[in-house]
């Protein structure tokens, strides 16, 4: 499982992560803000989202395949 993570449920897992992202919004949001009246504010933002953006797109690119129903396993009905 994730390591550097306490051992805990899914749900506390996804809890984490809601806070994570919480916090990433805001810092985004301080950059967008400062950005308007700081070049490098504005440059370091561009740079933090170009962070972000590949970890969260691959992230949810392999929860929708991990949904999707060949991925399910088959089960007798």
């Amino acid at each position: 499982m994730g390591e550097g993570f306490a051992q805990g449920s899914s749900a506390d897992l996804i809890a984490e992560l809601e806070a994570i992202l919480a916090e990433l919004r805001r810092r985004l949001d301080a950059y967008l803000e400062r950005g308007a009246y700081d070049i490098i504010a504005a440059d370091e933002g561009f740079n933090f989202a170009g962070q972000i953006q590949p970890l969260l797109n691959e992230l949810a690119e392999h929860a929708v395949r991990t949904r999707e129903p060949a991925a399910r396993p088959a089960t007798d009905a």
